[in-house]
């Protein structure tokens, strides 16, 4: 006889008992959703707002990343309050100006330690107790999609807080200053979002709630969209980069040429710089285009920490190369939002011909010899497919045809890098790239005694 009632009940969700207790109602819990999303997504566009002048590269790396877990928390929230309700409740508005009031305030972080402090010391500490309280109260058979999706954002946002308390150790390490300043902040913050009675929204105001202190918030917000490195780097402004006309020039061995995709990947930071821009800057775009572009910063931003990577695994001081920021600089503020996405297109649909696109990288990467590059590359064209979908999408939304954005881009592009000679006297634009090689590969560049010149096509 089979043992049927050793069989785990209601398929391992929850037990008859905790079934039977009475949970959240949907007016609730869509109430308390709401205010999840809403959280989700400006800590998210907090992030995007702060990557480009954010100087050190690591912090850039983990904003990238952060800000596309948050954005794809705040779309499946998104998607069970739809479920939950019809007509859907307003989603792209606050719930309540408190809850606003707090997140304008950490909006205006000052600088890297405030806003570390801020967002990985304040919100989302405060969100991750708000969906565990969501998880202890609520009905676990019948708020099952609910459960679920809390279940894969509490881990996520557990590993970013646990990176965040890392970060601000290491930044205030040696600057007891700097620890007071971030102490002074959380505690600012943290008024605010008591005044908010939480993320979730307490149904009483906090007891013994003070006057809020004087708000940052006093004027519109206006981000600085100059990117930036920290002091480890230098030539910043040094817009001689070899590597953009080298990996692909003829007779170019396929060992210096698979060295310039390193150092193109790794440059490659500077296009999440770009796109933090103009998705700061239109904040109107469909949700849809919202969350894909939030996917392809961060794979633009996992590209660069490819190369670096790969450049480290043979002993290279990737920082040591100029890393300059003339391509998110010459963009972000010489161009207008809607130009950004234009050229951000064109650059993706440029590299789907095979002969000089994705397809070539990878190929040169495996002629080279160099496994780690080849496995790069190789993931690095499969995202560039979907970036170039992503592209196709963006364009058809704004009424613009493939020939017209081919050509405006070309247009953006020659504005803009005749734009950066107002930057050039910031840094000696040195050529640096055959002592670089004869350092790396053993050998001379091939390329030693050529005048390469500026980039006069798109490229990334």
């Amino acid at each position: 006889m089979t043992a049927t009632n050793d069989v785990p009940e209601l398929a391992g969700i929850c037990s008859y008992r905790d079934a039977s207790e009475i949970g959240y109602s949907v007016d609730e819990s869509v109430r308390r959703l709401l205010r999840f999303q809403w959280s989700e997504l400006s800590i998210a566009r907090v992030l995007v707002a702060h990557l480009p002048a954010t100087p050190e590269w690591e912090v850039k790396c983990a904003l990238a990343l952060h800000q596309w877990e948050c954005t794809t928390h705040a779309d499946a929230l998104r998607a069970r309050i739809a479920e939950m309700r019809s007509p859907v409740p307003p989603l792209d508005k606050a719930p309540d100006e408190s809850l606003a009031a707090f997140f304008e305030e950490l909006k205006r972080s000052s600088d890297t330690v405030e806003l570390i402090a801020g967002v990985y010391g304040v919100a989302l500490p405060a969100l991750w107790a708000a969906y565990r309280s969501h998880l202890d109260e609520t009905n676990h058979l019948v708020d099952h999609p609910t459960v679920r999706l809390l279940r894969t954002a509490i881990p996520e946002t557990e590993s970013a807080i646990a990176w965040g308390d890392r970060c601000l150790a290491a930044l205030v390490r040696d600057d007891p200053k700097a620890g007071a300043l971030a102490e002074h902040w959380r505690e600012h913050l943290v008024a605010y979002l008591l005044g908010a009675r939480g993320i979730a929204g307490a149904s009483a105001p906090a007891a013994g709630r003070s006057e809020l202190p004087p708000p940052r918030a006093a004027e519109p917000f206006q981000p600085d969209m100059h990117p930036r490195r920290d002091e480890r780097f230098g030539g910043a402004y040094n817009f001689n980069f070899p590597p953009h006309v080298v990996y692909n020039a003829e007779g170019v061995p396929d060992d210096e040429r698979n060295l310039a995709l390193l150092c193109k990947r790794t440059l490659e930071m500077d296009v999440p710089e770009m796109m933090a821009s103009f998705m700061t800057e239109r904040p109107e775009l469909p949700w849809e285009l919202q969350v894909d572009y939030s996917r392809q910063l961060w794979d633009e931003a996992r590209h660069a920490m490819m190369g670096t990577v790969a450049l480290q695994s043979r002993g290279v001081d990737w920082k040591a190369l100029p890393l300059n920021v003339g391509f998110s600089l010459r963009l972000n503020l010489h161009a207008t939002p809607l130009e950004r996405q234009i050229i951000l297109y064109g650059i993706e649909q440029s590299l789907m011909p095979a002969e000089v696109g994705k397809r070539s990288e990878y190929e040169t990467a495996r002629a080279s010899g160099d496994e780690l590059s080849a496995h790069f590359h190789d993931y690095d064209w499969a995202d560039e497919v979907l970036h170039a979908r992503i592209g196709r999408r963006a364009m058809k939304h704004e009424g613009i045809s493939r020939e017209q954005a081919l050509e405006r881009a070309q247009q953006v592009h020659d504005k803009t890098w005749a734009a950066l000679a107002a930057y050039r006297d910031r840094d000696p634009q040195a050529d640096w790239w055959a002592d670089f090689v004869r350092r790396v590969l053993g050998h001379d560049s091939a390329v030693r005694d050529m005048t390469l010149g500026d980039p006069k096509v798109l490229t990334e």
